[in-house]
Order: structure tokens, then sequence, then C-alpha cells
């Protein structure tokens, strides 16, 4: 096989050209630290905590799961000042990295988004808290599967009191 035959992952090429692959005269690959992409979010994010959901008919969430996530923060002593919500479907194309340095996320709390969506090199199962580069995840399913299952809640709350330290 010759070296013309060779072909690369594109995660591979991503992080081997992430500074000369050109697209439209902007690096390919994620956004760099200092480079702050435009994401539509809600809350002032004092406290570095990252919730993400996955709701593609509203801008956030419904009534319905805006009250739910409002009574979880409530429960887990801390507001929307505290946090910052992005809706993944009207952000199309984050990775967890964008998302991170953004944000500069500690806690991050991941519901109806897949791992790998996000490009994260790891998958784990619902309410499954990882710790991975000094930061939290928690992911589990979208927030209109905790309406009216208590069971769900149940244990959204136990994994909620680990990383909330409550």
């Amino acid at each position: 096989m010759s070296i013309d035959q060779i072909q690369l992952p594109g995660y591979l090429c991503r992080q081997m050209f992430a500074k000369s692959l050109l697209d439209k005269g902007k690096p390919v690959g994620d956004a760099s630290p200092t480079e702050k992409i435009k994401l539509t979010a809600l809350g002032a994010n004092e406290r570095n905590i990252l919730f993400l959901v996955n709701d593609p008919q509203h801008k956030f969430l419904a009534e319905t799961e805006m009250k739910l996530l409002s009574d979880l923060l409530n429960a887990c002593k801390i507001s929307m000042e505290d946090i910052v919500l992005v809706n993944y479907d009207q952000n199309r194309g984050v990775n967890y990295r964008d998302l991170t340095n953004q944000f500069q996320s500690k806690k991050v709390l991941i519901f109806g988004v897949a791992a790998a969506d996000l490009e994260l090199p790891f998958t784990i199962p619902f309410f499954q808290i990882q710790k991975y580069q000094e930061q939290t995840y928690l992911i589990g399913p979208s927030l209109s599967d905790f309406t009216n299952n208590v069971g769900l809640k149940k244990e959204l709350w136990n994994c909620l009191k680990k990383i909330f330290l409550i």
C-alpha cells in the first residue's frame, strides 16, 4: 500500500490539521478557548452549571418542563442566576468542548441529548455521575419524560443530591 492510499479518520484529521484546514476562512473543528461562538442560552451562569436540554418545539422548554426545572433548582438551593440553560435543538452542531469553553462549566447536566451527539469521548447510562476533565457530567432522558414519572424523578433527585451535596 502506498502512502497515497492511507485514509485517516475524521477526528484524527481535525486534531492534526485543526489550524491548517480552512472552511470559509475559519479553522475546521472546535472553537478555540478564546473564541466564543454564538449560542442561544438562558441564565446568568454564576456557578458555572450547564443544563443542556433538547426541545425541538420551543426556544428553551415547554411550560411544564420549565416548571419542573424551576422546582429542581429550588430543591437544590440554586436559581436561574446560578445556571445556564441551553437548548441543543436551537444550537445544532455544538459539541461538549464548545459548550464548556463558552460557559466554563463545572457541572454539566444533559437531558435528551446523546453523549455521541456532543462528541463526548465516553458514553454513560442515564443517572450515572461521571467525572471528566475536572467536570461532573450527568445524562438523563428528556425533561418531558419526567413530568408524570415519579420513578425517574426519584432517580434524578438522588443524583442531584450527590452532585450538589445536599
